[in-house]
């Protein structure tokens, strides 16, 4: 996996801010407004930071590198959240992907699935992608409660990522929300800049207009 929450320095980081958060939120918190870095950035800067790698089969192209700066959300602090999408060499095809690797101090929780806004709806996707690991544990604090750790991935249409590219406005801290249900219902809430969902779209949609001229 390209990059890791089991990194030492992430870790410590990551375990210190979900430790605090623990302690200060509440059920009543809520995840709206993204860092100001994170607000800053355009979809051109989000477009030139896209990383491209290949397969045999499939263009890859993920927004990992482009920023890495983690973040407190609500019930978790996400350490690396990022777009991917997979170009099918042969077709064109697309398939968009979100990654969180999200750290939180308690019980193992187990998303069962992500709910969005798109086009005026709530929708869910089922997780294609779940991994738990304990950052730290047993625990250093002597609270005795273990600091876990888990990454998450799960789909969404081509339609929503476009959709979630055309609210961006420069300097807005609005993000795209997600909940992160568990089996008792919403879990962790985090979100989207507009703007990375713009950036992908720009690089991919380059790639498409190359994959479309060299088909005819």
């Amino acid at each position: 996996m390209q990059r890791t929450l089991r990194s030492r320095g992430h870790a410590r980081a990551a375990i210190a801010l979900a430790l605090s958060l623990a302690a200060l939120a509440s059920p009543a918190t809520a995840y709206d407004r993204l860092p100001r870095a994170l607000a800053a950035m355009s979809p051109s800067d989000f477009a030139a930071r896209v990383r491209a790698t290949e397969d045999l089969s499939t263009h890859i192209f993920s927004t990992s590198e482009a920023y890495r700066r983690g973040r407190s959300i609500t019930g978790a602090y996400a350490d690396d959240v990022h777009l991917r999408a997979l170009v099918d060499r042969r077709t064109g095809r697309v398939t968009w992907q979100v990654w969180h690797d999200l750290a939180y101090v308690g019980a193992r929780k187990t998303v069962r699935a992500v709910s969005y806004a798109s086009a005026g709806e709530t929708r869910r996707s089922q997780p294609i992608h779940l991994d738990h690991w304990p950052d730290r544990c047993p625990p250093t604090d002597g609270v005795g409660m273990c600091n876990e750790a888990m990454r998450v991935a799960f789909e969404l249409p081509e339609q929503t990522v476009r959709e979630i590219a055309a609210a961006y406005r420069p300097g807005a801290r609005t993000p795209w929300t997600l909940h992160f249900q568990d089996e008792n219902g919403r879990d962790v809430t985090g979100g989207l800049a507009p703007a990375e969902a713009a950036g992908l779209l720009q690089a991919v949609d380059a790639r498409r207009a190359q994959l479309d001229r060299s088909h005819n």
